[in-house]
């Protein structure tokens, strides 16, 4: 199977593409590239006769090349097959293309290839119009011919991020590294956008983005007529190391480095990699590194003009750091096969030792192409380089083996277990404890590379959030020191999760230990009062569906994330008061979107599940049904709403209120405040409090919509438009100075109260034929 690009020895040419036309395919392209030929040799004619400026008319030209080019994408994406090996997985048919000889990768690639071809004969035929254009706009051929072939292979996000990003008026310290930011959010993108086609983009998705594009270049022209120039900053020779390098090359070979990534964690997803395939990642790695590091190193040597030693310590910390934060954003969180796939942290060693191993090689090669010898370098900073780099790499093998462990055990997020290890920094930044700040190896590394740049503008002072941050001074021993102690940390975590229950309860007398967190899990239940009260719910609640939802969204540790609030505000009153006023202004849209998706993915997980098919046949009436899953909508929000009341409390004992007690006198002292305050408390309550029906009444009136595979993007298209209503409502309120303040409450209960009926009609409706109205 390795001849993908034969007929006979691809499977998806004659199974995919089998109704695939091609010959009207490239007939219908053919004569649209003649009218955009056509319409830009009548443009040029009509330029030249008028001698306008070759500025104004490469724009022009640009402008007809762009728009034909998006039509043709809209034509083929409506034409080329809609399959992905994730709907393989859905429909079983996943397991018969793993049977073939080939690896993940060849599988991947072969489904890919005919796209790429596609694209390719796209790219042949759109790249001479905006190569046309370029050079009137007074580019090199170096630059006008890989632009014009990255803009005809890329696919409509890419090709709206980079025109957007070359076109932009801002110095150069600007758009490169939103060319990072674009480059690594493309690669980090989740498994459903890689395995499946590209979205069949709606006419007016498309014709939105066009017009956009189009008045910003035409903005770009009359700028580019009174200052001679365009907005092309982009394309001149930027500092690269010690030289200089054009950031179309970069941009190029970059956009190749996020195809491959793309291509390495789908074929990841497929099976786990055997072999030297479990470095296939190298080359992604290398171009981003190469790329970010090399225009870092030269911005600080060219422009800031720092010594090269000092250029090195900050490239090193920041490829250190980059490194780590890719290796978790090209993770994958999901697998063909269900399951985790749980491996020893020995297992991991060598992809980790490699990721770390290339994060070491671009400083160094950066030492050999600025011609800057080692022993110019701060020695002891590079000798606590390379042992947190080789420590490092044992603690994210050990990191890996407890994330998937956490996954499989205690059906915990990767994500979410991942982020606790965050929190042991955070602590030290809050309560200005370097130790704890060096327990994560990249912000040691950071604070120690950049000193020269932090030194000055320690503690950083945020003005408008009225408070400042103190940068701690990491000595290069405590750098040194904190990575063993966290590996050997998560070793003795790693030993404890796989000792055996009997051993571990002869020699370490774990029962003992388990008791005593039962008591303080108890104890900290009765202390921050909800926690208690859920418990008292999930054993005397006599609604089976409303216990279900309560347990379903429960905390593992209720009472954790209470006292985390509450410290919080009352270490950090300053903040705490930022945060809290905040969240008012911000309240009602973003608690209703959140709200709205959180009870759709709820009922959406019932259906994935069966669950939802066992509540249709039960006896129990659609009004109890119905009740359940409002009522723990509501139980959603309370477990909320009370982690910023412990926030609010935290603050208040810490001193980050101390006006409250004036503003509480001056509103008892005056009634009608109250009443106004009392009426915008249950404005607030009635409008967020109607997500949770809303929600229901959404899913069931249009299931087949609700609950099929684009549920989750049709669920958050609604709540976009719902939140965007209710900011329209608050900022009316806001703006007549409370006038609708007395008709909101009428509209809240109205949309609380008076969808409980439709939602149970229809829920009766699919009760009478389940098999008929759910997917």
């Amino acid at each position: 199977m390795g001849n993908y690009w034969r007929f006979e020895s691809n499977p998806f040419w004659h199974h995919e593409w089998k109704d695939f036309d091609a010959e009207a395919f490239i007939r219908d392209i053919r004569g649209l590239i003649a009218g955009a030929i056509a319409v830009q040799i009548g443009l040029a004619s009509f330029f030249l006769i008028g001698q306008v400026s070759p500025f104004w008319a490469g724009t022009n030209l640009f402008l007809v090349a762009m728009i034909s080019h998006f039509i043709a994408l809209n034509y083929i994406d409506r034409r080329i097959p809609r399959r992905s090996f994730v709907d393989d997985a859905q429909r079983g048919s996943l397991d018969f293309l793993r049977l073939l000889p080939v690896s993940s990768y060849e599988l991947v690639i072969a489904r890919k290839l005919p796209f790429w071809f596609l694209r390719l004969f796209v790219a042949g035929l759109w790249s001479p119009l905006y190569a046309a254009a370029f050079a009137l706009l007074g580019l090199p051929i170096a630059t006008a011919i890989p632009f014009s072939l990255l803009l005809g292979t890329s696919g409509w996000m890419e090709i709206f991020g980079l025109i957007l990003l070359f076109f932009l008026p801002v110095p150069a310290s600007v758009s490169l590294p939103l060319l990072f930011l674009l480059a690594t959010l493309w690669s980090s993108e989740g498994i459903q956008r890689l395995g499946s086609a590209p979205p069949e983009r709606r006419v007016f998705f498309a014709a939105a983005w066009t017009v956009l594009l189009t008045l910003g270049i035409i903005a770009m022209q009359f700028q580019g007529v009174e200052k001679g120039s365009g907005g092309f900053h982009f394309f001149a020779p930027q500092p690269f190391y010690g030289t200089a390098l054009t950031p179309i090359w970069a941009t190029f070979w970059l956009m190749a480095a996020v195809g491959w990534a793309r291509v390495d964690r789908l074929a990841r997803w497929l099976e786990t990699p055997k072999g030297l395939r479990r470095f296939y990642f190298v080359s992604s790695l290398f171009a981003f590194l190469f790329f970010s590091q090399g225009y870092l190193w030269g911005w600080l040597q060219q422009v800031r003009h720092w010594q090269p030693a000092d250029c090195f310590a900050a490239s090193a910390s920041f490829s250190f750091a980059f490194a780590g934060v890719l290796h978790w954003l090209w993770f994958n969180w999901a697998w063909a096969e269900k399951t985790p796939p749980e491996k020893p942290p020995m297992a991991w060693l060598a992809e980790t030792l490699a990721w770390r191993l290339v994060s070491v090689f671009v400083p160094l090669l950066g030492c050999w192409l600025t011609s800057l010898p080692i022993s110019k370098l701060d020695i002891a900073f590079l000798h606590v380089w390379l042992f947190v780099s080789v420590a490092d790499a044992f603690s994210l093998a050990l990191t890996r083996s407890l994330v998937l462990r956490g996954m499989v055990q205690w059906r915990i997020k990767g994500l979410e277990l991942l982020s606790s290890f965050a929190i042991v920094p955070l602590i030290g930044f809050v309560l200005k404890l370097p130790l704890f700040v060096a327990f994560s190896p990249s912000l040691a590394l950071l604070v120690l590379g950049w000193q020269l740049a932090l030194s000055p503008i320690n503690p950083l002072r945020v003005g408008w959030l009225l408070f400042s941050i103190t940068l701690p001074n990491i000595p290069l021993w405590m750098a040194a020191a904190m990575p063993p102690a966290r590996l050997i940390l998560l070793w003795l975590v790693w030993q404890l999760v796989n000792a055996p229950v009997a051993l571990v309860q002869q020699n370490f007398g774990v029962a003992k230990i388990a008791h005593l967190f039962a008591f303080v899990t108890r104890f900290g239940e009765f202390a921050f009062v909800l926690p208690a009260i859920e418990r008292l719910l999930l054993t005397r609640s006599q609604n089976p569906v409303f216990r279900h939802m309560v347990a379903a969204t429960r905390w593992r540790y209720g009472w954790l994330p209470y006292l985390a609030a509450f410290a919080f505000g009352l270490f950090v009153p300053s903040l705490t008061a930022v945060v809290f006023f905040a969240f008012l202004l911000i309240f009602v849209p973003t608690f209703w979107f959140a709200t709205y998706l959180t009870v759709h993915s709820y009922l959406r997980k019932l259906h994935q599940t069966g669950e939802l098919w066992q509540w249709l046949i039960t006896p129990l009436p659609s009004a109890t049904i119905v009740n359940g899953w409002r009522y723990g909508g509501w139980w959603w929000q309370f477990r909320w709403l009370a982690l910023f009341l412990w926030l609010f409390i935290g603050g208040w004992l810490g001193g980050g209120f101390s006006r409250l007690p004036q503003v509480w006198l001056w509103l008892i002292s005056t009634p009608l405040l109250v009443l106004a305050t009392v009426i915008a408390a249950l404005i607030f309550a009635s409008m967020v409090m109607g997500a949770v029906p809303i929600a229901i009444v959404d899913a069931f009136r249009e299931p087949r919509r609700a609950f099929s595979t684009q549920g989750q993007k049709w669920s958050k298209g609604k709540a976009l438009r719902l939140a965007g209503l209710m900011s329209i409502l608050v900022g009316i309120s806001v703006g007549t100075c409370g006038f609708l303040w007395f008709i909101a409450p009428f509209v809240g209960l109205a949309m609380t109260s008076t969808s409980i009926d439709p939602a149970v009609r229809s829920l009766e409706h699919i009760r009478k034929a389940p098999m008929d109205k759910l997917p």
